[in-house]
């Protein structure tokens, strides 16, 4: 027969014991999964940047000192180690020893040294830097290259380059030949001829030179040195800047002024209207997912699939459509790369 006291007995039993259990699992740490202890992969962020550099457009991408990328030529960036040679490095990367002489500006018998950074091309050939007015088929026939194969390598859009950007030539070797002779406008005098010999032959002028293909002659006269032309003359000031909320700048020329294409490229838009608050306004693709907007123009010098030269007269500045304030008759520029709107002043200065 169980009495109270038996029942009360087993009753602290049972508590003090859960106490007892409560104060051990209080001191003994919390349980966690073996897969937990495990040291994460640290996720290293690479950032991606668009650079201006050297007077060329860098292309967005993961950008670190062993094997960097640059502009459009994917070639990497290898630092020379103890016991390297240019021999082993072709036999490494697959490519000849003039590719990489050529690459980086080194003689014949130059010798590299521990530490050396040398651009490695990912195929054979040499680097282009593109200059103004220069177009693929032009580089293409310098070089006895198919443009087709020049575009591919390195990855050309559309056809249009931007003036200083490097381009890979597959297969490419360095131009060699003598130096074009420019005949003086007017030729040395002449000495009078002594007794007993004959005069001097009058030299002949100089033949005329081919007429050049014809392009547009209205270009800013401030030429700017920047991957793209500045929109406007030099008379023209910054009135509102890049920020949050306009992304974009607004020169301002006093009375108005000529608008200029920013680079060569194709016209996508040109629209007179309200269209959005530009007003009269002009789209240019560049290629390689770049393209320039000017907004608020007064006059349009261009139509939809015209093709355009860096610097040429496209339009007047205005103020049509959403203009207010202390900006009055200017032009809206904006930067677009990949859908993205960038602050212009990386691009023309």
């Amino acid at each position: 027969m169980v009495t109270n006291t038996t029942i009360r007995w087993l009753s602290v039993r049972v508590r003090l014991t859960c106490l007892g259990f409560l104060v051990v699992a209080s001191l003994l740490p919390p349980y966690v999964p073996e897969s937990a202890l495990a040291s994460p992969e640290l996720a290293v962020t690479t950032p991606q940047f668009l650079l201006v550099e050297d007077g060329f457009l860098m292309k967005s991408s993961s950008l670190t000192r062993q094997g960097s990328r640059r502009a459009y030529a994917e070639g990497i960036i290898h630092t020379v180690k103890e016991g390297e040679s240019l021999e082993r490095l072709a036999n490494r990367y697959g490519v000849v020893v003039d590719t990489i002489r050529w690459a980086n500006n080194l003689k014949e018998q130059a010798a590299i040294q521990p530490g050396d950074e040398l651009l490695i091309l990912p195929v054979d050939g040499i680097l282009h830097t593109v200059k103004r007015g220069q177009n693929l088929t032009q580089i293409a026939e310098l070089y006895d290259i198919p443009a087709e194969e020049i575009a591919a390598q390195n990855k050309v859009q559309g056809g249009f380059l931007l003036a200083g950007q490097e381009l890979i030539i597959p297969g490419g070797t360095p131009i060699t030949g003598e130096p074009t002779v420019i005949a003086s406008a007017e030729p040395p005098p002449q000495s009078p001829p002594t007794s007993g010999q004959p005069p001097t032959a009058k030299p002949q002028p100089a033949a005329e030179p081919p007429p050049a293909a014809q392009e547009p002659t209205t270009f800013t006269d401030t030429p700017t040195s920047g991957v793209l032309q500045k929109p406007c003359s030099a008379e023209c000031f910054i009135t509102q800047y890049y920020h949050s909320g306009h992304y974009a700048l607004d020169l301002q020329e006093r009375g108005g002024g000529p608008i200029y294409a920013a680079e060569a490229g194709t016209v996508t838009r040109a629209e007179y209207g309200w269209n959005g608050g530009f007003g009269n306004v002009i789209e240019i693709d560049h290629g390689n997912d770049l393209v320039t907007l000017y907004g608020h123009n007064k006059e349009l010098y261009v139509e939809v699939g015209d093709t355009v030269y860096r610097g040429q007269e496209i339009a007047w500045m205005g103020n049509t459509g959403l203009v207010y304030g202390k900006t009055g008759i200017h032009v809206h520029f904006e930067v677009r790369l990949q859908g993205m709107k960038k602050n212009p002043l990386l691009y023309i200065q």
